[in-house]
């Protein structure tokens, strides 16, 4: 009898994992692996947020990052485009998709609250996606909330296993409860989803979950949890109210690593997805865009919680902190990742680049005060660091 309870699970395991491989396949996607020489590479842009006439500015850095460090994965993290209209969607679409697609990369997206704001729906604008190039995301779960929430393993190097994965989650647009107000959250059905693709996956593993990062575009709540001080009563214009909380108006600096250069924009109330994730126990790191100035990293509960600031030149954004950024696990140890922000400033300094001579560019003479600059600031978040090391809980 317990031989045949072991057999049922086996094939149970082997009929829920089925759908993750499959959905993979019928969209004709490329398969996804490490390299040889056991690295992959994952390069983020986030809030292009441009419409048909991309700036020249902003193709420069897609391009330019792409040349320099020819990653296996591109995921464009929301706001991709804001153009009017299904035509000018299109444009857009394939204006901020041509480096890409040109250098024949697979890439995959997810939605910010913005993309569908110009009068064409997400599946509208994901059929374009779809339309160019090795476009990876599809929607797994039409039923659910959302659109293109789906997963994207990333196999061994030698094809015998799924090594790593990708979740590309839509966190939505805004909250529809009028008390609530603010942006949306990751809802219920789409967490099921999660879970129950994650535990197929895990199935299949032996029982272990698989290492995952995920990738959407507005922050989790618990953000203001991790970098700001929770005060007792409301100081009015000097405090920031989130989840029916009251936080200091400035972050805990020591906690920083990163820019902090505009208040984080999660949802207003907690969605439930932490608390997912730590359920599962799969994802080690996330990802997102959204605030276009920010580029901190900090650690939730064993969660790595990074925002990628934008690469576009049209929306807001600052130069010190423009760019991309860079993943690169290593199959011995895919949950030991390296993780850098390649700043515009670098690449328009490089041999060749064409980022100071197109129409927006600047002089290198600025792009090197901009590095000097960001060469304090970094000092400055190392000694937060040593702090923070020395004195988690603060000093008072």
């Amino acid at each position: 009898m317990k031989h045949l309870k072991k057999l049922l699970a086996v094939l149970l395991a082997i009929v829920m994992m089925t759908p993750v491989l499959l959905a993979h396949a019928e969209e004709g996607e490329t398969t996804l692996q490490f390299r040889k020489d056991g690295t992959f590479k994952i390069m983020l842009f986030a809030d292009p947020q441009d419409d048909e006439n991309l700036e020249e500015t902003t193709t420069a850095i897609l391009c330019e990052a792409l040349d320099k460090y020819q990653p296996d994965l591109v995921v464009y993290l929301g706001d991709n485009t804001v153009a009017d209209g299904y035509d000018n969607q299109y444009k857009a679409i394939e204006a901020v998709t041509k480096p890409v697609v040109d250098r024949g990369i697979p890439y995959s997206i997810v939605f910010g609250n913005h993309d569908e704001e110009h009068g064409v729906s997400k599946e509208e604008l994901l059929a374009i996606y779809q339309s160019f190039g090795n476009c990876l995301t599809y929607d797994a779960a039409p039923e659910i909330t959302g659109c293109g929430n789906c997963n994207l393993p990333i196999w061994s190097s030698d094809g015998s296993k799924i090594a790593f994965n990708l979740w590309m989650i839509d966190s939505n647009m805004y909250n529809s409860d009028p008390e609530v107000g603010g942006y949306d959250y990751v809802h219920e059905d789409q967490l099921a989803w999660y879970k129950e693709t994650a535990a197929a996956l895990t199935a299949q593993n032996g029982g272990k979950p698989v290492p995952a990062m995920d990738f959407q575009h507005i922050v989790i709540p618990e953000i203001f949890d991790e970098l700001y001080v929770e005060l007792p009563v409301s100081l009015g214009k000097l405090t920031e109210d989130r989840n029916g909380k009251h936080y200091s108006f400035l972050p805990v600096f020591t906690r920083l690593n990163g820019y902090w250069l505009e208040v984080p924009c999660p949802p207003n109330c907690y969605d439930g997805q932490l608390d997912a994730w730590l359920e599962v126990g799969d994802v080690i790191a996330e990802f997102h865009g959204h605030d276009h100035n920010n580029s901190y990293q900090v650690n939730i509960k064993g969660v790595d919680v990074i925002n990628v600031p934008s690469c576009g030149c049209n929306s807001y954004s600052k130069d010190i902190s423009r760019g991309a950024g860079l993943i690169t696990l290593h199959e011995d140890d895919v949950t030991n990742y390296d993780y850098e922000l390649v700043n515009m400033f670098d690449l328009a300094l490089a041999k060749g680049s064409n980022i100071p001579n197109v129409e927006g560019g600047k002089s290198t003479a600025y792009y090197a005060l901009m590095k000097m600059l960001d060469a304090v600031v970094q000092s400055m978040f190392k000694v937060f660091r040593v702090f923070y090391k020395v004195f988690p809980d603060g000093i008072i």
